[in-house]
């Protein structure tokens, strides 16, 4: 009878989860929101248990520190009062960070350990605690619960947790709870497609953006992960809802960031995961966070960054074989930028991975074919020198990089390329023949099987799989006047490989509209329909649609000069905050050629209509003796007033100088009504700055001062 009655209650718990409606499933449930009710408290033997399969160094390290754990979760549930439950927290945060930090075995005895503190109902106080106790609890709560979601628990805070941190992360203007929220957010992201999207939903992508304009590195350094995350895991459907809430422009002052290059390297890895969608890669592009990634990387040191992540903590394990086998299709894109980056965090994790004696799982991810392909036919020289560093460390053969133009091509450079995938037993057949690069890009089937000798089927096949993929990443340049090859790529990259076929039967760029389906099945050997029609609809789409002509005349709203030592950071929230209002902004990124720079930027200035001086600490500093102008920000404002620009000072801790220590070409800017940048009242700051941009001169002192700012209500705090 008892038996039924315990059936009986189950099922109807089990009946009773399923009746929930979604928004009743985001509330609060009731084994978080009552005091001392915990689920899954098993204190039984069975959870206290090394598991008999574990390693014997884990074992070891578990047997010590496993003892400790039981006591300090006792502690946590038994404690008197909230100075009692802190010193358990602590206890149990002490334990779990000395885990993650233990070089090899450290992610194997932390994962243990994360698992033993939900079975024995631990995570479940913590989000008790979230929700019911004071500040500083919540705060320790907080940081303990980010240390321990590990799979298992993100699944068991989704199913009853997340309107807890949900709730937590309406209250953005509390600086201590901002980084535990903002790192829990950052391990929330990447538990499902479905999680991400309630996050999107429901506030959290939000509470992300917000933060995005503080200073405190560990909640951008959050930010900036909980958004690589998102945009790794989320799928395409919230892709196309991080870029609604203008993702790709706060992703910018945490790329362009100069003090902290984990921030920069998450930032960097986002927007790229969001340029390879196609569906919002010219929105992403239009961000221009995007053009900082690979002058970013390439000023990277792989192997120093490793052994800077190894000394983290939070980063000391690496990743995952399923974070890592994420970055297989970024090497695999057509995006420069996206195999650059992929092939830098593959680089750091095989340093670390070398350390760990775990090499294989770049094999078992499927790694080890894309970075040699890398290797063969990246035209960039960063991307593929970070490829060959990971296959010299993982152990594995590097191959040669294979010449791009492959219609000049002569005899003995096919032979190498054979040797290179594998067909060796068919050189001399091909050496017999004379087959060159032109005749290698117009090979058919029959020729192959007939003239050269390859008899199986499936050989042909996998030869042809090696042939499409050169023809993918061959330069045509040579014979491709009308750039037919990058338009082809533009409606898909695979499509690249059809274009030596079309140049051949003499079609261009300009004649394609007037090609038949029929043409390019017989003529150009493009054997898929559904390619055919794709070409033909893109050619006479191209052909109807309005060419739009940038006039010499076009500028940009606002030209933003800063100093680079002290006021990137300033700089760039201005861009995104001027961006959002409308406003076309011109930043130099560091990307012009040297020899262009000068040029390009006094060009810049001229064309703007609005000059933005940010006056962070120092800025002026390096124009005083400077009679030449051979600085940068001294030449910038010597245009800006020659040019009659409305030139609009953005202070920041700056210190007005003497006007006698200027060279006299710049004593002007002087007179210019400052605006003092708060970053507490950054909505406040931006309006005064947009009423000078929209008409009325910053040299009219009724417009606002400096101060004019403290009688507001607060919007936020750094």
């Amino acid at each position: 009878m008892l038996m039924v009655l315990i059936l009986l209650v189950s099922l109807y718990k089990l009946c009773r989860f399923f009746a929930m409606s979604g928004a009743e499933r985001l509330a609060v449930p009731e084994c978080v929101s009552q005091a001392g009710s915990w689920a899954g408290g098993g204190s039984s033997r069975e959870h206290r248990e090394v598991s008999p399969g574990v390693n014997t160094d884990v074992r070891a390290a578990l047997d010590r520190i496993l003892p400790a754990l039981h006591r300090a979760i006792a502690g946590a549930k038994q404690a008197a009062s909230p100075v009692e439950l802190r010193k358990a927290i602590a206890e149990v945060f002490q334990l779990v960070e000395e885990a993650w930090g233990m070089p090899t075995l450290g992610r194997d005895v932390a994962k243990v350990l994360c698992d033993v503190i939900r079975l024995e109902g631990g995570l479940d106080l913590l989000l008790n605690l979230l929700y019911t106790a004071e500040l500083e609890t919540k705060c320790q709560a907080g940081k303990l619960l980010e240390q321990i979601l590990v799979a298992e628990n993100r699944d068991r805070i989704a199913r009853i947790g997340l309107g807890v941190i949900l709730n937590l992360a309406k209250k953005r203007d509390v600086p201590q709870l901002a980084q535990s929220v903002s790192g829990i957010l950052e391990h929330m992201f990447k538990h499902t497609e479905e999680t991400c999207f309630q996050l999107i939903s429901d506030g959290g992508l939000d509470a992300i953006l917000y933060w995005c304009r503080w200073t405190d590195p560990i909640v951008l350094r959050h930010c900036a992960m909980a958004l690589a995350n998102c945009a790794m895991y989320g799928g395409q459907a919230n892709q196309r809802l991080m870029i609604e809430k203008r993702t790709a422009e706060w992703l910018f002052p945490l790329v362009f960031s100069k003090d902290d290059e984990l921030i920069r390297l998450h930032a960097c890895l986002a927007i790229t995961v969001l340029a390879t969608n196609k569906e919002i890669e010219k929105e992403v592009e239009r961000s221009g966070t995007l053009a900082l990634v690979e002058p970013f990387i390439a000023s990277l040191d792989p192997e120093q960054f490793a052994c800077e992540m190894l000394g983290s903590s939070d980063n000391s394990q690496g990743r995952t074989a399923d974070d890592l086998q994420r970055l297989v299709p970024l090497l695999d894109s057509s995006r420069m930028e996206a195999q650059c980056i992929a092939a830098f965090y593959l680089c750091t994790e095989a340093a670390i991975k070398t350390r760990q004696k775990k090499t294989k799982i770049f094999s078992e991810i499927g790694a080890t074919q894309s970075l040699k392909r890398v290797v063969c036919y990246s035209t960039s020289s960063t991307t593929s020198s970070l490829a060959k560093k990971v296959l010299r460390m993982i152990g594995e053969e590097v191959p040669r990089r294979i010449l791009p133009t492959v219609s000049n091509w002569k005899p003995c450079e096919v032979q190498t390329w054979l040797q290179q995938i594998g067909f060796n037993k068919y050189c001399q057949s091909f050496l017999d023949h004379q087959v060159d690069g032109d005749i290698l890009l117009r090979l058919t089937e029959e020729e192959l099987q007939d003239d050269l000798g390859m008899d199986s089927s499936i050989t042909r096949k996998r030869f042809f799989r090696e042939l499409t993929e050169l023809k993918t990443f061959a330069n045509y340049s040579t014979c491709d006047r009308s750039n037919l090859a990058d338009w082809l790529g533009s409606i898909d990259p695979k499509f690249r490989q059809y274009t030596y076929n079309l140049l051949t039967c003499g079609i261009n760029r300009n004649f394609l509209h007037r090609v038949t389906e029929q043409q390019l099945q017989e003529d150009c050997h493009i054997n898929t329909g559904f390619h055919r029609v794709r070409i033909l609809t893109a050619a006479r789409e191209m052909l109807h649609s309005p060419i739009t002509l940038q006039t010499a005349s076009d500028g940009t709203d606002v030209f933003i000069s800063y100093r680079r030592s002290t006021g990137s950071q300033l700089a760039s929230l201005l861009k995104v905050h001027l961006q959002l209002h409308g406003f076309s902004v011109f930043i130099d990124v560091e990307k012009l050629e040297a020899g262009k720079f000068e040029d390009k930027l006094i060009q810049s200035v001229m064309s703007a209509r609005n000059f933005v001086l940010v006056l962070s600490p120092n800025a002026l500093d390096k124009c005083m003796g400077d009679p030449e102008c051979k600085d940068w920000v001294h030449k910038e404002i010597v245009t800006a007033l020659n040019s009659g620009k409305n030139i609009v000072p953005v202070t920041d801790h700056f210190e007005w100088p003497d006007p006698e220590t200027l060279p006299k070409d710049m004593r002007a800017v002087l007179k210019f009504n400052g605006i003092k940048w708060s970053h507490e009242y950054q909505e406040a700051t931006i309006d005064k700055i947009i009423r000078f941009l929209q008409g009325r001169s910053s040299r009219d002192s009724s417009a606002g001062s400096e101060n004019g700012l403290d009688c507001l209500p607060s919007l936020g705090q750094t």
